[in-house]
């Protein structure tokens, strides 16, 4: 409170006090009492009135410190609360992330992925972060949606579909085979254009480290086999597929060669480029139709199929095209 608000207040008391002390002097004479009496009522009444004044403000100065405390109390336990429904919040979300955490560690842990790489993974993508150049972040960022997606569809038993030639599939294929690597090699994908040429796939990059995946599967007992699909009569006897028979069946890949005109009965839908493997999944690639002029065949795209029906097809087509095949001598 102001100080000017304070004297006025006392004065106010003052004037008060004298007016009605003056006042009940003024009745005590008018009844013709004696002086002391006029005095003593006159105390007396200034005295009341000064007390009922003084409690009257007590009062008033109570009540408002009574509301002030209320509404203090009330803005605290807003607060309080308001602060308790926050934490409260943050401790549900902390304790639904690590639910989820565990969750997904259970997953992992029951699945048949091993658990140090999936543990590797999720280690090495906490290493980037949003302070790296926005090309990596962002490349990072889509590296690993497209590997999440892959792992997806791949464990759904669904088709995998790549624009272009997907190399890493097939060699990591090639590389974790355990029991068969069935596959045909058409000339019009496989060599460098209508005949074994140097630019073909076989002394390509690709095709030398395919050839070291399948002689790393030969060493530890899994059976490769090849079937060479000609399109012309007259390449059965090329130099150069002669020479690349020879070259795998010097690895231990057992190689044979099938010209289709000599056996009408195979279906045409049967002579395309694929590789079984384990018999379990199927390598397909689809080659772009060829210009004249092209002398190297370009792939469409790649697709890894697991479907049951689509594999159990793919066995009992290769198995036709390995018997309507004869060997290289």
């Amino acid at each position: 409170m102001r100080p000017v608000d304070v004297r006025g207040r006392i004065i106010r008391k003052v004037v008060l006090t004298l007016l009605t002390g003056g006042l009940a002097y003024f009745i005590g004479n008018l009844a013709d009492q004696p002086e002391i009496y006029a005095i003593l009522l006159s105390a007396f009444v200034a005295g009341v009135t000064l007390m009922v004044d003084f409690l009257t403000e007590f009062d008033n100065r109570l009540s408002a410190v009574e509301d002030g405390l209320s509404e203090h109390s009330s803005r605290t336990e807003a607060f309080v609360q308001d602060k308790f429904h926050t934490i409260e919040k943050l401790v549900e979300e902390k304790f639904s992330k690590i639910n989820e955490a565990t969750e997904l560690f259970g997953l992992v842990e029951a699945s048949a992925v091993r658990t140090d790489l999936v543990t590797q993974l999720v280690r090495h993508s906490t290493r980037i972060d949003p302070t790296c150049p926005p090309i990596v972040y962002e490349f990072a960022q889509s590296e690993i949606g497209r590997i999440s997606a892959f792992l997806r569809e791949l464990g759904a038993g669904s088709d995998v579909t790549y624009d272009g030639e997907d190399r890493d599939w097939l060699l990591g294929l090639a590389r974790n085979a355990r029991i068969t690597i069935d596959a045909t090699s058409l000339t019009t994908v496989d060599a460098g254009g209508a005949r074994f040429t140097d630019d073909g796939l076989w002394v390509s990059d690709l095709g030398q480290r395919y050839l070291e995946a399948q002689r790393d599967a030969i060493r530890r007992g899994v059976r490769v086999r090849r079937v060479f699909i000609v399109d012309q009569p007259d390449l059965a006897k090329d130099s150069g597929l002669l020479a690349e028979c020879s070259r795998q069946n010097e690895i231990g890949i057992e190689v044979r060669v099938l010209d289709p005109t000599t056996n009408p009965r195979l279906r045409k839908s049967s002579l395309f480029d694929f590789v079984l493997f384990d018999k379990e999944i199927s390598y397909e690639t689809t080659p772009a139709s060829r210009m004249e002029g092209d002398h190297k065949p370009t792939i469409v795209n790649t697709r890894l199929v697991r479907r049951e029906s689509r594999v159990r097809d793919l066995i009992r087509q290769f198995e036709e095209l390995w018997n309507s095949s004869a060997g290289v001598t």
